[in-house]
């Protein structure tokens, strides 16, 4: 609907201009500072599965999404493909769980443990 015109899109969530919607400012550029929130996903192995196995895993990935066919399939659905190593991976995760625990302590939302 945005291609079309029938919607017009205000900003993004995320710290950087959508390479799916590049002329979409950020939420910041639009004059709201200090808000960021993207979606994301990743694959995840049980703890203890063998370093070797994880390499491997990750090899795999991320070499089938930088596949033309993967991407182009990605890109066109809105979704930006970031790959990264696994450690790179596991800070993320630690700081997406700090981050919005912060934010639900801050918003007084009671959090479950």
């Amino acid at each position: 609907m945005l291609k079309v015109g029938q919607l017009k899109a205000l900003a993004v969530t995320s710290r950087t201009r959508s390479k799916v919607f590049p002329d979409v400012p950020t939420l910041a550029e639009a004059g709201v500072p200090g808000i960021e929130g993207t979606q994301w996903a990743g694959i995840l192995a049980p703890a203890g599965t063998p370093k070797e196995i994880v390499s491997r895993l990750n090899s795999a990935i991320v070499k089938g999404m930088s596949a033309p066919s993967a991407r182009k399939l990605m890109i066109s659905g809105g979704y930006e493909l970031v790959t990264s190593t696994p450690e790179q991976f596991g800070q993320f995760v630690v700081a997406e769980q700090a981050k919005w625990a912060a934010a639900i302590k801050q918003s007084g939302t009671p959090m479950l443990d």
